[in-house]
């Protein structure tokens, strides 16, 4: 029992402090940027837009692609309506007259299989997703486009930034975001990320390699794609996406069981990236691809070996860690009470957030497990 504890301990903080703590050590001894970067290079560029019963933002959304400062003439703008059952096919058919193709698809498929389509329509060099309610900064395409002037270059993931929403979900998000756009930034330099953001993420469309048509993570299964083709992906800070917290918990929960199901789903089906070479690729994929996935299980096994040792073996350290865990659950109990209440409780925020991305993880495995993840999307606001 004492091995289950220290074992689930040490997990969870190597995934949080040591591996973050060896990368930080790592960067010191890396000179190079993350790519051979040309802010003259412009190659032809098509937006990739999925869509489904997106009729509230998908005006706005067609306007900031047309006003982004790049040369209008390589650029093209796809649109995908996954069967939408509102006003999005007639909004999105407004703008045909400037350039936006509308693809209006009958039957429902689901987002992995409507962005492979519109790939398979692209004309650009690179090809660049979002989501229709994300808004991209003016400048965002052009820096994402100038790392592709170096060919070891296979993709690169924007920059998501939420908006300063005062609640415990959103200062949870936040935070969270921030420490992975910390990792992302040195990963960049020493090798590869492994995921992207499907808020806003670019590849080669010569690398593209299309997942399987119920894939449910694209930004993830599109980059890893890439990357076992042995070409790099990487973070661009400064090309920025913007958009809104989700400001409901179930939403929030929802969406965290669907996307950790996709993760599930994507061990299985890209098993090289499991093999131990190259090195510095595995180790990256293991620390911040499969160790998070794997935390939820630790912390049970930690609390219920905790409370255990504490009954039948005691001691000021078992019984102090056992307090430290009650204290932090607690804090996320009244976090969950305070977002039910309409309150805003600062400290409160990351203990709650923490543990409803967990529940939701653990909630994502049986789910996987079940099958009952349909790679056909709703719309999550």
């Amino acid at each position: 029992m004492q091995w289950i504890f220290w074992i689930s301990v040490g997990a969870i903080l190597y995934t949080y402090l040591g591996y973050p703590c060896l990368l930080l050590l790592g960067q010191a001894f890396v000179r190079r940027r993350a790519s051979q970067l040309d802010d003259s290079f412009r190659p032809t560029v098509s937006i990739v837009l999925a869509a489904y019963n997106e009729e509230s933002c998908i005006r706005e959304k067609l306007e900031n692609c047309l006003a982004l400062d790049y040369p209008a003439d390589q650029l093209q703008i796809l649109v995908g309506s996954d069967a939408s059952e509102d006003g999005t096919n007639a909004i999105a058919a407004e703008f045909s007259d400037r350039g936006v193709k509308l693809f209006a698809y009958q039957a429902r498929s689901g987002k992995m299989a409507v962005v492979n389509r519109l790939v398979g329509e692209a004309t650009g060099e690179i090809c660049v997703f979002s989501d229709i309610s994300e808004l991209f900064d003016r400048d965002a395409i052009l820096k994402l486009v100038r790392h592709f002037a170096d060919p070891k270059i296979g993709a690169v993931t924007g920059n998501h930034i939420y908006d300063a929403e005062q609640s415990g979900m959103g200062v949870g998000t936040r935070f969270y975001w921030r420490f992975q756009r910390l990792l992302q930034s040195i990963e960049s330099r020493l090798y590869s990320i492994c995921m992207c953001d499907g808020t806003i993420y670019a590849a080669r469309r010569e690398w593209y390699a299309p997942p399987m048509d119920n894939t449910i993570n694209d930004d993830v299964a599109v980059p890893l794609g890439i990357i076992l083709q042995g070409k790099r992906v990487i973070f661009e800070a400064s090309a920025v996406a913007r958009g809104k917290v989700l400001q409901q918990t179930r939403r929030f929960f929802r969406q965290k069981i669907r996307s950790q199901s996709g993760k599930y789903q994507n061990f299985f089906r890209f098993p090289g990236m499991l093999l131990p070479w190259p090195p510095v690729r595995f180790w990256i994929y293991f620390s911040h691809s499969v160790m998070p996935v794997l935390v939820p299980w630790f912390l049970l096994l930690a609390l219920a070996a905790n409370i255990l040792l504490a009954k039948f073996v005691g001691g000021p350290l078992l019984l102090g860690l056992m307090v430290l865990q009650g204290i932090f659950y607690a804090l996320a109990l009244f976090g969950l009470l305070a977002d039910r209440c309409r309150w805003y409780l600062p400290l409160t925020a990351i203990p709650f957030y923490f543990v409803t991305a967990n529940i939701g993880s653990l909630f994502g495995f049986f789910t996987f497990l079940a099958g009952a993840q349909s790679a056909a999307w709703r719309k999550v606001e």
